[in-house]
């Protein structure tokens, strides 16, 4: 799974925050259908970004989350593996 890279998307806001301080002094370079595409796609990036750092949060949580139970059932399968093949022993025994 190929994830967000944090630093270029800090790279894109910092780039961003440059064009928003000089669209301010420049008000009458770009034209209005330009600026917007420009604002509102780095709206929808910063969404996207967003909603990846929950999902990634999320994904660390079930592993983490799974990483216990599978230690917690590998004990208990382990344990009870033991218990019948000792019975199992016991009967071959007799």
């Amino acid at each position: 799974m190929q994830g967000i890279n944090s630093r270029e998307h800090r790279i894109l806001v910092e780039a961003f925050d440059k064009f928003e301080s000089m669209s301010l002094i420049a008000q009458d370079v770009l034209e209005e259908s330009e600026d917007a595409v420009t604002r509102k796609g780095m709206a929808e990036l910063d969404r996207l970004y967003e909603r990846f750092q929950l999902l990634y949060n999320e994904l660390e949580k079930c592993i983490k989350d799974y990483e216990t139970k599978k230690k917690t059932v590998r004990s208990s399968i382990n344990r009870s593996n033991r218990k019948l093949s000792s019975e199992l022993q016991k009967k071959v025994k007799y």
